[in-house]
Formats: structure tokens, C-alpha cells, sequence
């Protein structure tokens, strides 16, 4: 099975290519440069360079969230876009358990954080034995001080792995009151990654998903900073 899987959650972008496990291509940008005008060129530039087409796929995967607003939509409207028409299932993965797989290979907790401003982070934890990841809690934004008591209260014995793009926010945050077994992953795990992106992907394939272009669908979490500004103005004048 021909998987083209994607993420845009966050800053850093990611594309990969792969025939079932085995990764054939994978690009990953950390540019600064918007997704809206990058995103696109590297699907077509992992297809062109692997000798594919996108007619060639047989699976579309993309991380619909948690993460940034514009970063998700684009993420779903791009395969979306080039998957309609074609009868290919499309489905999306939870951005936190995509990050988590950076770290499989580790005995502990997988903390996956994705920066949520206001001292938030999205945030899921993860028991990993090393070759498999069992979800402890679903996708959340919280405050980090709250994941901080939870991790003291729940898992006082185990590692925690940090990775996302409020991993070092958490880090900086906790590090005093968590020690030694709160660990950073280095810099290469922290960040998405498109073949991660297509695991899962293909994890729930596999459990029977078939999710079609017309019904994939953004996951906010929350709402937007327009969207809660709205509220509250709204909120204001009716008191």
C-alpha cells in the first residue's frame, strides 16, 4: 500500500512517502515560510524525485489536529484537495500520538506538548514499553502547571519524554519540580514527522478506518483566539 502522508500542525512541515512500514521518501521543512506556500511543492516534489503520482496513492493521511488553527486547516484542505475525486480512503491522525511515536523505541511516558499560548499546552500521555505505544488519556489542552501535578501525582516513579513544540516550555516549567526523570528528546524527535504521520495513519487503516476525502475534518480542540474574542464580546453585552 502506497501511503502519502502530511503534517502542518506547527511550525515545522512534513511529507512522507512510504510503501506500507518501509519509508521511501520524507521532507521536512522548519523554514519559518507558511505552510500555505510550502506544502504543496513538497508533495509534489516527494512524488516527482520517488517516481509516483498522486494517482498512485493509495492511502492520504494527515494529522488534523490538535495544533496550530491555520496549520490544521491547511493540512486537511491540501489532502482534501488532492484526493477528491479519487475514491482514496483519507484519514486523520491525532497530531499528540503522531508526535509520540518519535519515541517508541523509549520505556516510559511519552509526553507529546504542543504549544496552546497562555501557559496551555495540547497535550496526551502515552505508556511506551519500548516497541509499542497504550494511551493513557485522550487529546486535552491544559494548563502546564495541571499536567505538572498530574505527572507528580499519577507517575511519580516513571521517565517522562517530552516532545512537540511545547516541549521545551514544559521542560523550562517543570524541570525543578519533576528532576532528573524529565527528559527533552533531542532535537530531531522533537519535531513532526510525515512517516510517523503515515503509522498512524495506517495503525487505524488497519483497525478498519475509511474516512473519505468529504469526511475529513479538522480537530480544534478549542476555540480559536477570534472565536473567543467573539464570545466574549458577546458575553459583555448581554451582561
Amino acid at each position: 500500500m502506497l501511503i502519502l502522508a502530511l503534517d502542518s500542525t506547527a511550525q515545522v512541515g512534513s511529507v512522507a512517502l512510504c510503501r506500507d512500514e518501509t519509508l521511501i521518501a520524507e521532507y521536512t521543512l522548519n523554514t519559518g515560510h507558511t505552510h500555505s506556500e510550502t506544502l504543496l511543492p513538497m508533495v509534489e516534489s516527494v512524488l516527482k524525485i520517488a517516481g509516483y503520482t498522486v494517482d498512485d496513492v493509495d492511502l492520504f493521511v494527515c494529522t488534523a489536529g490538535p495544533g496550530s488553527f491555520t496549520g490544521v486547516r491547511i493540512g486537511a484542505s491540501t489532502v482534501k484537495g488532492i484526493a477528491f475525486g479519487k475514491g482514496k480512503p483519507c484519514i486523520g491522525v491525532s497530531t499528540l500520538e503522531a508526535l509520540a511515536l518519535n519515541g517508541i523505541m523509549l520505556k516510559g511516558i511519552l509526553c507529546p506538548a504542543m504549544n496552546a499560548r497562555r501557559q496551555q499546552v495540547y497535550n496526551a500521555l502515552f505508556d511506551c514499553d519500548g516497541t509499542s505505544l497504550s494511551r493513557l488519556c485522550e487529546d486535552r489542552a491544559l494548563a502546564i502547571t495541571e499536567l505538572g501535578e498530574e505527572l507528580t501525582e499519577k507517575y511519580p516513579d516513571r521517565p517522562v519524554y517530552l516532545v512537540g513544540d511545547g516541549a521545551r516550555l514544559v521542560y523550562e516549567a517543570l524541570h525543578d519540580t519533576l528532576g532528573e526523570r524529565l527528559v527533552l528528546l533531542p532535537e530531531r524527535l522533537i519535531h513532526q514527522s510525515g512517516y510517523n504521520t503515515a503509522m498512524a495513519g495506517l495503525r487505524l487503516y488497519r483497525e478498519g478506518v475509511r474516512t473519505t476525502d468529504a469526511e475529513l475534518a479538522p480537530v480544534y480542540l478549542r476555540p480559536s483566539q477570534a472565536e473567543r474574542m467573539r464570545m466574549e464580546k458577546l458575553n459583555q453585552e448581554n451582561n
